[in-house]
């Protein structure tokens, strides 16, 4: 039955499968790379709003989405916004299996559908998530269609089908130029004890949080900057940021990396900088099948054995990077991909997930601390 309000709505796959929904959001459609995360139902305005989702539509495995509802555009002591990852959400789709409309928290202003319809994204509601999620991992991840219509209006089925048959892979683009800042941020707690210069390609706010709470000036640059501009402006040390897309298509980024270890500069690099630092160390990078997305994600120091709850968004991995004098010292405890690399000689190292966003005792948040000791300052 179809109730009179109803917004019809269409999941595709790039192969022309579909599954039918009710729409929530914007009324449109889209194309994207279809992706899943496993983060918990409390984590989706994070989650909204991380860059590194660029062209990417959002799949929850989690079954009830938007319990907490949304919270406002608060800043917080440092003039970033509070409770999310960036200024506006990122994904370009979101597909749940049930979206809560009558949301309960003493921080929520709005619910979801009125927080996708305020930002002009889509969503889709009563998936089989399951569903999806198994396709996605035993196909791979690829290139889909989302599609909301106004009520009332049947969807054409064949029309979408040649829609997402040239539909684009998002990652063919430098998504990391889209979300980027576009021009100098500076940060400054009062009286800093050193400097960092982030190289921006979709950085979370949560990391710059986590280095004006360890008094450090934060100067934000934007994506495409050389390492020339970034000397300017006398760093003790360079952290290279997550963002989305294929990592071998930021050149200058792996320039910069290249030069940061030539020079002996303090390095710290996050997730899509990870991958950044290893291609400038001579590695290769390389698509996942499904990517890793989600929280609780368990990685391990390969010497020590110990482990850690990580929270992680990515689908590149890199490898073969010991040449230029890295070695590995965190990998994934389930596929054994590299989690981490550090040099041997050298003030830098890199992490393929988020220390900023992990939880528990078995965190990783003392990375942040790890960088600092290597700037000396």
């Amino acid at each position: 039955m179809e109730y009179k309000n109803e917004k019809p709505a269409i999941l595709m796959l790039k192969d022309g499968r579909y599954f039918k929904g009710i729409g929530f959001g914007a009324t449109k459609i889209v194309t994207g790379e279809l992706v899943f995360t496993t983060i918990t139902g409390a984590g989706y305005n994070e989650t909204l709003t991380d860059p590194s989702y660029q062209g990417q539509i959002v799949i929850m495995t989690h079954p009830l989405v938007g319990n907490y509802g949304v919270p406002s555009w608060e800043k917080d002591e440092y003039g970033l916004i509070k409770y999310f990852e960036s200024e506006s959400i990122k994904v370009s789709g979101f597909v749940v299996n049930e979206c809560c409309k009558h949301p309960h928290h003493y921080k929520s202003v709005k619910n979801l559908d009125q927080f996708l319809t305020e930002e002009d994204i889509p969503g889709i509601e009563w998936m089989d998530t399951r569903a999806i999620t198994k396709i996605l991992r035993e196909e791979g991840v690829q290139v889909g269609l989302l599609a909301v219509f106004n009520p009332g209006k049947k969807p054409n089925i064949e029309e979408l089908r040649e829609m997402v048959k040239e539909a684009e892979d998002p990652n063919l683009r430098k998504l990391a130029g889209e979300v980027s800042v576009k021009k100098i941020k500076k940060y400054s707690p009062v009286n800093p004890r050193g400097r960092v210069v982030i190289l921006d390609l979709g950085v979370k706010y949560s990391i710059i949080r986590n280095l004006l709470k360890r008094n450090i000036e934060v100067i934000l640059v934007p994506y495409d900057y050389t390492y020339e501009q970034i000397m300017k402006y006398s760093p003790n040390g360079v952290i290279i940021s997550n963002g989305p897309g294929d990592p071998k298509l930021y050149y200058n980024a792996i320039e910069v990396s290249t030069r940061l270890m030539e020079d002996d500069i303090p390095t710290f690099g996050i997730c899509l900088g990870n991958q950044i630092i290893g291609l400038a160390a001579g590695g290769t990078s390389y698509k996942l099948k499904y990517g890793h997305r989600g929280g609780n994600k368990t990685v391990i120091n390969p010497e020590t054995r110990r482990c850690y709850i990580t929270s992680q968004n990515h689908g590149y991995c890199v490898k073969d990077f010991e040449a230029g004098g890295f070695i590995e010292f965190l990998k994934n405890i389930d596929d054994d991909s590299n989690e981490g690399i550090i040099h041997e000689r050298k003030p830098i190292f890199a992490v393929q997930f988020h220390p900023e966003a992990s939880p528990g005792p078995l965190d990783s948040i003392y990375l942040f601390d790890k960088f600092i000791e290597l700037m000396e300052i």
